[in-house]
């Protein structure tokens, strides 16, 4: 309906029809995502289809314009890391270690799990991290022998993972795609860029401030049932990890730290780029002599849907921005005088009151950026802070469990679509004074940025 209102509306002040037509074509295609009335790659072919058709884009090949980005195989080369530590015991190995230092009740396994999941985000995207754990917490609920103990841990446990995961994802450029995704568009409107280690020294410490608050959260409000160390020895003797690392963990862990290497590196020689060392290093694992991957099990564990839900969201971005609507968009903003601070408090804001109709985090940052960068050029801001503020807001996506991350365990049913935001509202309400903070800090006192 909104996509055949479309093509009878006329030109209205600073939109031409042409904007017009890709601004009911992004919200069709987000209520398309929300609904859940298509498949999610269903969605995104009708949406890449409809923009030649109803002239958002020229031809098709420009609607397909946001599948060249590099933000897209970064995507890809991520499940193939992901794939390599589920095919190894590497994670179980550091379960194991926090469970037998933590594992003493319910609240230090609680922790152990979260501890585990964080360093893992740093270096691998959200979406497989989040898939990992959950096979590995739904196990760990297996120990449970009494129904609503297990439907009690199992709810604190499957919200856990993917609020985890996003927080972690925070920490480093590579943690998630759209951090990426925002320095990509950085680089586009303003020639700037944000290094691998301007990045960590605001995202690690975010990560360590919001990280105890979520265990916490989590704990009280979901009330998880309490174990006995007799369960925890249990578990880790059904795991059945040998004791030795093998040498096929020993490649896995050389290849993950030279990648680590480079991608530090990155922040100084600027010839290094993040995508394409993520990209050759999965290539490694295939490699005769290592052979820690086969193409076939790698697909398998490939999700689609985030590959095409990116690359459609890219290419609709593309199209507003060329089209006009961004700009419109950044018309609208307040431009009254503030503070660097106050400023980032009010994008941080925005950009959870948006999460809330349009779940999509790749999607609001892609709908924002070049508005607020633009703002915040004209009032004398950093783009850096500001593009940073976006992406790291837009990467804790979770008030319901309607983004990519949280709906994998949501399909588990262990939470409903209310218990969600019972905890992750007030993470977020503390993230508006944590993330301005940290990127102040950095720019104000540090000059980082």
């Amino acid at each position: 309906m909104v996509l055949l209102l479309a093509m009878f509306i006329p030109e209205i002040d600073a939109l031409s029809v042409a904007a017009l037509r890709t601004l009911c074509l992004a919200v069709a295609f987000f209520v398309c995502l929300i609904s859940e009335a298509l498949p999610l790659a269903i969605s995104c072919w009708v949406a890449l289809g409809m923009m030649p058709l109803i002239g958002v884009a020229t031809t098709f090949g420009d609607a397909l314009s946001g599948f060249a980005n590099p933000v897209v195989f970064f995507i890809l080369a991520s499940f193939g890391i992901a794939a390599a530590f589920t095919t190894l015991p590497l994670s179980q190995r550091v379960m194991i270690a926090l469970l037998r230092k933590f594992g003493k009740n319910i609240k230090l396994t609680l922790l152990s799990l979260m501890l585990c999941i964080m360093p893992v985000t740093f270096f691998v995207s959200s979406v497989p991290t989040c898939a990992l754990f959950m096979t590995i917490g739904l196990s760990f609920l297996g120990m449970y022998e009494d129904e609503a103990a297990k439907k009690a841990t199992g709810r604190a446990f499957m919200i856990a993972i993917p609020v985890t995961c996003l927080i972690g994802g925070m920490a480093t450029p590579v943690g998630s795609s759209i951090n990426l995704l925002a320095i990509d568009l950085l680089e586009q409107y303003t020639g700037l860029t944000i290094s691998f280690v301007q990045w960590m020294s605001v995202g690690i410490p975010l990560v360590i401030l919001t990280l105890p608050i979520a265990w916490l959260l989590i704990y009280h409000i979901y009330k998880p049932a309490e174990i006995n160390p007799a369960m925890v020895e249990r578990y880790i003797a059904d795991l059945a990890v040998p004791p030795q690392l093998s040498q096929e963990e020993k490649k896995v862990m050389a290849v993950t730290v030279v990648m680590l290497t480079l991608w530090i590196l990155s922040s100084w020689f600027k010839q290094i780029n993040i995508t394409v060392v993520t990209l050759l290093g999965v290539c490694v694992l295939f490699f005769p002599g290592i052979k820690i991957l086969e193409w076939q099990s790698f697909i398998r564990k490939v999700n689609l849907d985030s590959f095409f839900l990116v690359g459609t969201v890219l290419s609709i971005g593309k199209a507003m921005e060329i089209n006009g609507v961004s700009a419109w968009i950044a018309s609208l903003f307040p431009t009254g005088p503030m503070s660097l601070f106050t400023f980032l408090v009010f994008v941080v804001t925005l950009v959870f009151l948006i999460l809330v109709i349009m779940p999509v985090g790749p999607s609001v940052v892609m709908f924002m950026a070049m508005p607020v960068i633009s703002l915040a050029q004209a009032m004398g801001f950093s783009p850096i802070c500001v593009t940073m503020a976006l992406a790291l807001a837009a990467g804790n996506c979770y008030i319901l469990p309607l983004d990519t991350v949280p709906q994998l365990t949501y399909s588990t049913g262990y939470y409903g679509m209310l218990d969600l935001p019972r905890s992750s509202v007030i993470i977020q309400i503390c993230l508006i004074v944590l993330i301005p903070s940290a990127l102040w800090v950095a720019h104000a006192l540090l000059g980082i940025m």
